[in-house]
């Protein structure tokens, strides 16, 4: 699995209407789909740091769908834009 994430996040609030207005929602898990269906990725609002309460946007990467990099970052660009903070990935 490869892994992107959008951090930091200020509001946590903005990043769930963020996320609920770009990707549909299953649980506490927005998901990323491709034409026919698929999921290609795994979005979630995480708690980085237990000390701080620190938030971060995580985006996991379907193992089928590996090279879809371009198209999770292209979504989390669109949060980027509502809500800020930086996008980085697990490499």
């Amino acid at each position: 699995m490869k892994s992107y994430f959008l951090a930091p996040i200020a509001s946590p609030s903005a990043a769930l209407a963020a996320l609920s207005s770009v990707l549909p929602i299953e649980g506490e898990t927005w998901l990323l789909k491709d034409k026919a269906g698929d999921v290609m990725a795994y979005f979630s609002l995480v708690e980085a740091d237990s000390t701080t309460r620190a938030r971060t946007i995580q985006a996991d990467i379907s193992g089928r769908h590996y090279n879809r990099d371009a198209d999770v970052v292209s979504v989390l660009e669109a949060l980027r834009q509502k809500i800020g903070g930086e996008i980085t990935n697990d490499d």
